[in-house]
């Protein structure tokens, strides 16, 4: 045991005599060159000094000596760089606000609603919300209780919505409308998401430096260039634009000020010892982390981030009353601001949810140890004989009271379903079809969110392997305190650990798809392995004696807890990349800042060699990385406008502000309720918000894949809908609320496919011309055709629809259009198979046999340079058996052939304005045409009831689970 300890104890020594070294050299250049200067000026008597030529020169040399050595003491141009980062960020950001049409007279930014001749917002759904409910409180001064818009008949209970965000616009607009007496409720959603990025570059900025800073002038000096670097690459990441950006004022372009506040405030209270000192800021802390959670449910990063640093702080051995009186401030602080202000929050939610019930454990495990090793139970020497860390065994003894109360409070299945949900939550956290469909709540792939992190060399992503280098160093620096030989080996583990998150879930087609075993086991082993090997040290130090695992820093530890939590959830959905993306920036500056260290340090030629050239190679391609990113976010800034379609929407929303009565209310997806209710001014049934999914399905089986018109009168009575409108992005959106309103077989789930001409596929003889038309779908249902008199199945989703062959006799036109077929295969096979109805333009054909489809031939646009030509039999859309029973396909796209649906009367036609530009050069073109992808109108009908509709409950309930035994 004693040679052990000396051979530890020597090892120590000399991995610390290097560190010493360097700092002590550095402390003795500085001595030594003050020194140096008293010297000389000791010596230099009257007669050897030069008199300056004149009194003002000699105060122009004193001031800036003076300045010069303000640099160097205060590092005051941290605040000049931090200037010209604010500067930076809120030039990138305000872009969508320039004059985007220079050959107008006067201002025509991006951000500009054609119809009103005023500011609008960008091209989002969310952020409307927000900007009616500022509207409200300006002109009303307070929210009503019920939002009678959203959700008719019921409404919208506000309380149960996070408030803070529109009253941050409308407070906005009240400062603005001091310089500015014309501003809108608009200019100020607009300006909104600027200001707070501003904010939040200073905000991150502190928080980062306060990660690396110590009390030492080096320290400092390092902490200020990391924070520096990190904030201007945070500035230019594309991945953190869209919700930062003007004309976007979302719930993250707030949240995200007041998260690293958060962050921010709880590390320098870890780093007072002052009770007044760290009590403030912990309460500050628990302050930003209440205001954040009043404005964006991601507030729990901050709760899970701060519980797993202060439970890793607490195994090493940092669990003094000091941390107990943090860690309590902050929770119960926040807590009580969350819970007391909003019903969205309640304790018993708090304690339920897996997120924020660590938080809760956390605050436990710290009494129960307060308990045992600092109160009179500690003098009963209960536990004298396990040889085994008191933090293992508060531990213990937390998880077993936790389980015991949580039993007893929530039931005796809680403790199942919460390993079961945390389980889900690692491989597959979004289930339910609703949240399926929802494009932002997808489970990525390594490839779809690697390539965030881009640019790209020959495919390797450069900023992702920086920030993963990067990492490497700061978790080998974080165990510095270790032996080196162990620091080494638990760094190499982490490496594992790192490639075991990231790449178990590489790409559907691979090996590593993340649903298989082989992933699953990557993914928990490399977890298991790191975690183990910790365990393993930690109580090989224990036995011996040492207590190095209490030097790491924790500051580090805080910042590895964050970056490990934003690996796991953008595994677990898309949208949360944006968190990664604002992480990262820190890990690619700190590799810089550590490479030129490693340089300088270096004394042997040939490390020095080595050290230069990486430092070099990194310098490099972080400046590649950054002048890329800038390149990229400023064009994609400027950009971040209404497009055509957003103009489309505008026109539409103008005709239903003058056309329709102020009580009308609209049926139609989801997607489109807050641009109804804010732009139009008309209440709708379903919004983005999503509070009552049952309709949505409702909505998907009665209304829009809805087969007969009695169910959709009756639904639609029920809530009181006066208009139905439909957009041409339904078309691409099918299988999302096909997939909704299917029942537990999935009876109405299909697609919409479209098929392009192959010219040169095109046949001619003397009587007829031959079409083909190319793509490629899989068959939405069971199909059974005939050939040579046998009966052939063709299974769903195994047989696929490759295209379609129609002939004409003579002139290629509608009149001499023959019956069309399509070629499907299965089992290596193809099958033609006829088709009973045909359509182009107005004409709808019925050649009386064939399978229940219809072929619609839509024009072809093409262009090349400035000019645009027209096919007009260049596309095709394809109407199977089961897309052509439902509303969407018989109304909107083929306007009703089959008179099924004539109580829904057609009162306006918004084209799309490629189509209507196109028309006023004196192209004569249908409602739907294929130009980069389908282009159609937004069409708006009038609800015509019979009188025979009635009051059902179920189309007004809010829980489906009386009604469908399935999870929704």
């Amino acid at each position: 045991m004693d040679e052990e300890r000396k051979i530890h104890d020597n090892e120590l020594k000399k991995d610390e005599t290097k560190d010493n070294d360097v700092n002590k050299t550095v402390t003795e250049y500085s001595e030594s060159k003050d020194k140096n200067k008293e010297d000389e000026i000791k010596k230099s008597g009257p007669e050897t000094q030069v008199k300056p030529k004149n009194i003002a020169d000699d105060k122009i040399q004193e001031r800036k000596e003076k300045f010069l050595k303000l640099l160097k003491t205060k590092q005051i141009w941290v605040v000049g760089v931090l200037i010209i980062a604010i500067i930076l960020g809120v030039y990138i950001r305000s872009l969508p606000m320039q004059d985007h049409n220079p050959n107008v007279d006067g201002l025509q930014p991006g951000l500009w609603d054609i119809t009103t001749n005023t500011w609008t917002l960008g091209p989002d759904l969310d952020p409307w919300l927000f900007t009616r409910y500022a509207k409200t409180i300006v002109e009303e001064g307070s929210l009503p209780e019920k939002d009678n818009m959203r959700n008719v008949p019921l409404g919208f209970n506000i309380a149960r919505e996070t408030k803070l965000l529109p009253y941050m616009i409308a407070w906005t607009y009240q400062a603005i409308k001091i310089f500015n007496k014309d501003a809108n409720v608009e200019l100020a959603a607009v300006t909104f998401p600027v200001i707070m990025f501003a904010l939040t570059i200073i905000s991150f900025f502190l928080f980062v430096r306060e990660v690396f800073i110590k009390k030492d002038k080096k320290s400092i000096v390092r902490a200020n260039l990391i924070a520096s670097i990190s904030t201007f690459f945070m500035i230019v990441v594309p991945s953190f634009l869209s919700r930062t950006i003007a004309g976007i004022p979302e719930k993250e372009s707030a949240a995200f000020f007041f998260m690293f506040l958060s962050f921010y405030f709880y590390l320098k209270a870890w780093k007072h010892d002052e009770i007044k000192k760290y009590l403030v800021f912990s309460v500050l802390a628990g302050i930003s982390t209440a205001l954040m959670g009043h404005i964006w449910g991601g507030f729990i990063y901050v709760y899970v981030i701060i519980a797993f640093a202060t439970l890793l702080n607490f195994l090493i051995g940092k669990n003094s009353g000091k941390e107990i009186i943090i860690y309590s401030s902050w929770l119960v602080i926040s807590s009580i601001i969350l819970t007391t202000f909003s019903e969205k929050y309640t304790l018993i939610h708090f304690l339920g949810s897996i997120s924020t019930a660590i938080s809760f454990f956390v605050f436990s495990l710290l009494i129960i140890d307060y308990i045992l090793w600092n109160s009179p139970i500690s003098k009963k020497n209960l536990f004298k004989n396990l040889k085994i860390p008191k933090e293992i065994i508060s531990l213990i003894i937390a998880i077993i009271l936790g389980a015991l109360a949580a039993s007893l409070f929530f039931g005796p299945g809680f403790i199942y379903e919460k390993i079961t949900e945390f389980m889900s939550t690692l491989f597959n956290p979004t289930y339910g079809r609703f949240k399926i469909t929802v494009a932002e709540n997808r489970q990525p792939y390594f490839r779809e969110w690697g390539n965030s992190f881009g640019p790209f060399i020959k495919n390797f992503p450069v900023m992702f392997w920086l920030f993963f280098l990067g990492s490497v160093f700061l978790f080998k620096e974080m165990l510095s305190k270790l032996k080196k030989r162990d620091a080494w080996i638990l760094t190499g583990f982490y490496v594992l650990f790192f490639f075991g998150l990231v790449f178990s879930r590489y790409s559907s087609d691979s090996v590593f798809n993340g649903n298989n075993f082989i992933s699953k086991a990557l993914y928990i082993g490399t977890s298991l392995i790191l975690i183990l090997s910790l365990i393993y040290y930690y109580y090989k130090y224990y036995r011996e004696g040492y207590d190095n695992f209490q030097k790491i820093n924790s500051n580090l530890l805080f910042l590895f807890a964050l970056f490990a939590v934003s690996l796991v959830t953008v595994r677990a959905a898309v949208r949360l990349v944006m968190v990664l993306a604002a992480i990262v920036p820190i890990f690619q500056a700190s590799l810089i800042v550590v490479s030129i260290e490693k340089f300088k340090e270096s004394k042997e030629d040939f490390w020095r060699i080595i050290w230069g050239a990486f430092a070099a190679l990194v310098i490099i391609l972080s400046l590649f990385v950054f002048v890329s990113y800038y390149n990229t976010v400023k064009t994609q800034a400027y950009n971040f406008i209404p497009s055509h379609y957003n103009q489309q929407w505008q026109k539409a929303m103008d005709w239903v502000r003058e056309e329709t009565p102020k009580d009308a209310v609209f049926a139609h997806w989801w997607d489109y309720g807050y641009w109804l209710q804010s732009i139009g001014n008309r209440a709708t049934v379903l919004d983005g918000g999503n509070a009552i999914a049952y309709w949505n399905y409702l909505m998907g089986r009665l209304v829009l894949t809805g087969d007969n018109q009695k169910d959709s009168l009756e639904f639609l009575y029920n809530h009181n809908a006066t208009h139905l409108l439909i957009d041409s992005t339904d078309i691409g959106k099918y299988g999302a609320f096909s997939s909704i309103g299917s029942d537990e077989n999935y009876d109405r789930y299909s697609w919409i496919g479209t098929f392009l001409l192959d010219e040169k596929q095109t046949t001619e003889t003397n009587n007829q011309t031959i079409f083909a038309y190319k793509g490629g779908i899989a068959l939405d249902g069971d199909m059974i055709i005939e050939k040579d008199g046998k009966e052939i199945l063709l299974p769903k989703q195994k047989s696929a629809v490759l295209g379609f062959i129609v002939p004409f006799s003579g002139k290629e036109d509608s009149s001499n259009m023959k019956q069309p077929s399509a070629i499907m295969f299965y089992n290596g096979v193809q099958h033609k198979v006829d088709l009973r109805y045909i359509a182009v333009g107005d004409n709808f054909l019925d050649f009386g046999s064939g399978i229940e489809a219809c072929l619609y031939i839509i024009p072809k646009l093409d262009q090349q340079g400035n000019s645009v030509s027209a096919n007009p039999m260049g596309a095709a859309i394809f109407l199977s058996p089961k897309l052509l029973k439902g509303y969407l396909a018989q109304k909107y796209i083929l306007d009703d052939p089959f008179n099924n649906f004539e109580n829904f009367e057609l009162v306006h036609t918004q084209q799309s304005l490629v189509i209507k530009n196109l028309e006023s050069q004196g192209m004569d073109l249908p409602d739907l045409v294929h130009f980069r992808g389908i282009q159609g109108p937004i069409k708006i009908w009038e609800i015509k009831y019979t009188g025979d509709e009635e009051k059902r409950q179920e189309y007004l309930d809010t829980d489906y689970s009386k009604y469908l035994d399935w999870r929704l």
